[in-house]
C-alpha cells in the first residue's frame, strides 16, 4: 500500500540532508569551482563527467544524462520507489518522517509490524549462534567451513533453537500475535488438536541467513539444518534398523528369556514432522520464508543489500546457488557475490541486478555442470532459454562458471583460493554457448540416432531465441560438430518455429529498460535541430533568470515549442514564476526544480542538462532579445511557407476549374462563381504574403 507524507516532508527532509555527504558515500567526489566532479557511477567512463552543486542540492551527469536531486539519486543507485527512497535518507539522517493517517492506516501497521518482527527474529537469531550455549554447535560448525565471525556479523547469521515452538513463544510475550508470526511466515499453522500446537515454528535446530531487502530491512530467512541433525537421524535409522533385526530373530526362538526393549531414541525436534511416522523422510537441507506479503523468491536476491557497492565497483555479479556459497566467497575477499535463493534467475531478478551491472556470471557447482549430470544442468537451465535474447538486446550479458567436478564454489575457494577461483570467473562462457555445449555433450555424435536426437534438441532450444541474428549464429556454431549442411539445419529450425509460433508470446520483456531518449542524445551533438538548439537557449536564460523582469521569452506563445519535452518545461517553468509572483514571493535564481515535480523523465533530463550546463553569454539582455526576434523569425517564417503552400493549391485548383469550364459540361455559373473565389482567396494570401515578407524583412534588420 502506498504511503502518503505530509505536506512539506519532503522538503524537510532535504533540509537535513546534504547531497554532497549523501553521494560522497557512492562517488569519489573531487572540489573544481564550486562544484564536485567524479566518475558516474551510473555508466562507465574515464573521465569525470558527473557534477554534484551544493548550493542548489543537484546533480547531473553530461556522459548519461542522470540527474536531479539527493532523492532520485538514491532511487536510481540504490533501485528504490520514491517512498522506500525517501525513508532511506530519513533513516540515514536521523529525520522522523511524518505520514497522513488514513483508513488503510491499519493495512501499513501491519506491514510495518511484520518488519518488526522480521527483525526481532534476526536479532534473536543472531544471539543465540554468538551468545547462547545452544548455538555453539552451529557456531562451530561455521568455523569449521572456515568463516570467520565478522563475515557472519555482516550477513547478521543466527541459530534457531531445536524446539518446536521456542521462538513463537519469545514473539508472544513480545506482543505478537500468532497471526502475525504465521504471516510472516516464522510459524507454521495447525488445526489445534489434544496432541499438536496450534502454531509452531518454521525453523528448527537450523543456522539462519537473514533475507534483506535493498535498504537493509529484513524480509524473511533461509535456513540451513546442521549435517550433525542429519547425521544423528542417520545413526537413528540404523539403530532402528538393527533393532527390527535383532527383535526377528529373537521372536524366532522359543522359551525366550526376557522380552527384548526397543531402545529409546530422542529424535532431534528439527528432524520429528507432525503425523510422519518415517523419521528423516524428506528432511530438507534448506528451507525459505514461504511467499509473503515483504518477500518474493522470484523477486528477492539474497546479499544484494551487502553487495551492491562491490557489484558497482566490479561492474560485474556473481550469482551462486547456496548461502554458505555466497558467505564463503565474500570472506574471501570476493563481494560481488549474491545468491538466487534456491530458484533460477528471472525476469525481475534480472530487472534488480541490470539497476548495478550489466553483467552476470552464474556459477555452477562441478558435479551439476560435469558431462554425468548435464540433464540436470539442462534442467536447470531452461527457465533462462526463452529470454537469453532479450538480455542480450539489452545489452545483459549472462555468462556461466563451471567448477572443478565434486567443488561447490565455498568448497573450491577454501581448497584452491582466490586466485583459482577468479581465473575460473575469467574464463567463463557466454550461458548461449554453454547451454550448445551442453546438450552435446550428451549424445554420441558418431552414432545417427544420437545425433538425430543432438539436432531436434538443439534446434527447439535455438527456437526459444528470437533474436534472428543469435539463431543463425547457433546454427553455424553447431554444423561443423554436427557434421551437417547450415542449410539444413536452417530449414528444419524453420519448420519448428511455424508448429510453435502460436505459443510464443515474450515480445514485451525488457522493451526500452534503461534506454536513453533519442532528444538527449542529441543535446551534446554539434547538429543538433537548429529548433531545438534555440528553445534549449530560451529555457537556458528563463532557469538563469536573465529573463526577468520583463518576461520577453516567458510571454511568448507555447505554441512556438515545438518539442515535446522542451514545451513541457516551458510550461513548467512558466507557471512556477508566475505562482511565486501572484503570492509576493521573491524569485530565487536560478530556478530550482525537484525531481519530483517532474512526470516526464526526458523533461528531468532536459533541465539536469540546461542547469549544469555552461553559460556562455556575455550580455543576457541582448541574448534575450536575441533568441526572441529569432523565434518571431522563426514563426514568421513558418507562416510563409504555409501561405506558400496555400498559394500553390489554390493556384491549381484554379486552373483545374479554367480548364472544366472550356471542356466540360458542367454548369457554368458554379464553375465562375469557383473561379471569382479562388482568384480573390489567392489574391488574399499574395496580400498576406507581402505583409509577412515585410515583417520578417524589419525583424532581420532590426
Amino acid at each position: 500500500m502506498a504511503k502518503i507524507l505530509k505536506d512539506g516532508e519532503v522538503n524537510e527532509l532535504k533540509l537535513n540532508v546534504d547531497i554532497y555527504n549523501i553521494i560522497s558515500n557512492y562517488v569519489s567526489l573531487k572540489k573544481s569551482g564550486s562544484r564536485y566532479i567524479g566518475l558516474c557511477p551510473f555508466h562507465k567512463e574515464k573521465t569525470p563527467s558527473f557534477t554534484v552543486d551544493t548550493k542548489t542540492q543537484l546533480y547531473h551527469c553530461f556522459g548519461c544524462g542522470a540527474g536531479g536531486d539527493v532523492i532520485s539519486f538514491i532511487m536510481n543507485i540504490e533501485n528504490l520507489s520514491f517512498i522506500d527512497a525517501v525513508e532511506f535518507l530519513a533513516k540515514k539522517v536521523g529525520y522522523n518522517l511524518k505520514f497522513l493517517e488514513s483508513n488503510k492506516e491499519i493495512e501499513e501497521d501491519s506491514r510495518k509490524k511484520l518488519f518488526e518482527l522480521n527483525e526481532l527474529a534476526k536479532k534473536y537469531f543472531n544471539y543465540i549462534l554468538f551468545n547462547s550455549k545452544n548455538g555453539i554447535k552451529a557456531l562451530n560448525y561455521l568455523k569449521g567451513r572456515k568463516i570467520s565471525e565478522d563475515t557472519l556479523k555482516i550477513f547478521e547469521v543466527g541459530y534457531s533453537i531445536d524446539s518446536w515452538d521456542n521462538f513463537t513463544n519469545f514473539a508472544k510475550k513480545r506482543n505478537y500475535d500468532e497471526s502475525t508470526i504465521v504471516s510472516v511466515g516464522l510459524g507454521i499453522e495447525k488445526q489445534a488438536t489434544t496432541q499438536v500446537r496450534k502454531v509452531y515454528d518454521r525453523f528448527r535446530g537450523r543456522i539462519m541467513f537473514p533475507i534483506k531487502d535493498l535498504i537493509g530491512r529484513t524480509i524473511g530467512f533461509g535456513g540451513r539444518i546442521l549435517p550433525s541433525n542429519v547425521n544423528n537421524i542417520n545413526n537413528i535409522n540404523k539403530i532402528n534398523n538393527n533393532f527390527s533385526s535383532i527383535s526377528e530373530n529373537n521372536n524366532n526362538k522359543k522359551n525366550n528369556a526376557a522380552e527384548i526393549k526397543k531402545p529409546q531414541v530422542k529424535v532431534p525436534i528439527s528432524l520429528q514432522k507432525i503425523k510422519t511416522t518415517n523419521i528423516g523422510e524428506n528432511i530438507a537441507k534448506y528451507i525459505n520464508t514461504p511467499e509473503t506479503k515483504l518477500y518474493s523468491k522470484s523477486k528477492n536476491i539474497y546479499g544484494l543489500f551487502e553487495a551492491k557497492s562491490y557489484i558497482v565497483k566490479e561492474d560485474y555479479v556473481l550469482i551462486v546457488e547456496g548461502y554458505m556459497d555466497l558467505i564463503a566467497l565474500y570472506d574471501n575477499g570476493i563481494k560481488n557475490v549474491v545468491a538466487s535463493l534456491g530458484t533460477a534467475l528471472t525476469s525481475d531478478h534480472v530487472k534488480l541486478i541490470s539497476r548495478f551491472t550489466k553483467n552476470i556470471v552464474l556459477v555452477f557447482d562441478g558435479d551439476e555442470a560435469g558431462i554425468n549430470a548435464s540433464i540436470k544442468g539442462i534442467d536447470r537451465l531452461r527457465e533462462y532459454n526463452e529470454n537469453l535474447d532479450l538480455f542480450h538486446e539489452n545489452n545483459i550479458r549472462i555468462k556461466v562458471c563451471t567448477l572443478d567436478k565434486n567443488f561447490d564454489p565455498a568448497d573450491f575457494i577454501i581448497a584452491k583460493g582466490k586466485e583459482a577461483f577468479l581465473e575460473k570467473v575469467n574464463n567463463s562462457i557466454d550461458i548461449i554457448d554453454y547451454t550448445l555445449n551442453l546438450i552435446l555433450s550428451k549424445y554420441n555424435l558418431n552414432d545417427i540416432t544420437d545425433k538425430l536426437r543432438a539436432s531436434d534438441e538443439l534446434l527447439k532450444f535455438i527456437s526459444t531465441l528470437s533474436s534472428s541474428i543469435i539463431q543463425e549464429e547457433c546454427i553455424k556454431k553447431i554444423a561443423p560438430k554436427l557434421k551437417l549442411k547450415e542449410s539444413m539445419l536452417i530449414e528444419e529450425l524453420l519448420r519448428i518455429q511455424i508448429k510453435r509460433k502460436d505459443n510464443k508470446d515474450n515480445s514485451g520483456l525488457y522493451q526500452n529498460e534503461n534506454k536513453f531518449s533519442d532528444d538527449y542524445s542529441k543535446f551534446l551533438s554539434k547538429n543538433i535541430n537548429p529548433q531545438k538548439k534555440l528553445e534549449i537557449e530560451a529555457l537556458s536564460l528563463v532557469i538563469n533568470g536573465a529573463d526577468y523582469p520583463e518576461f520577453g521569452i516567458l510571454n511568448l506563445p507555447l505554441e512556438y515549442f515545438k518539442f515535446n519535452d522542451t514545451s513541457k518545461l516551458f510550461y513548467l517553468l512558466k507557471e512556477k514564476i508566475f505562482n511565486q509572483i501572484n503570492l509576493n514571493k521573491n524569485i530565487n535564481f536560478p530556478i530550482i526544480i525537484s525531481s519530483d515535480d517532474f512526470v516526464d523523465e526526458d523533461v528531468r533530463k532536459l533541465y539536469n542538462y540546461i542547469y549544469f550546463s555552461d553559460k556562455n553569454y556575455s550580455n543576457y539582455k541582448e541574448s534575450c532579445r536575441e533568441i526572441i526576434l529569432n523565434f518571431k523569425k522563426l514563426a514568421l517564417s513558418e507562416k510563409i511557407e504555409k501561405i506558400k503552400i496555400f498559394i500553390s493549391d489554390a493556384e491549381q485548383k484554379l486552373k483545374e476549374k479554367k480548364e472544366k469550364i472550356l471542356s466540360s459540361n458542367e454548369d457554368k455559373e458554379k464553375l465562375n462563381n469557383d473561379i471569382n473565389y479562388l482568384e480573390n482567396q489567392i489574391d488574399n494570401y499574395y496580400k498576406e504574403l507581402i505583409n509577412l515578407e515585410k515583417e520578417k524583412f524589419q525583424l532581420e534588420n532590426f
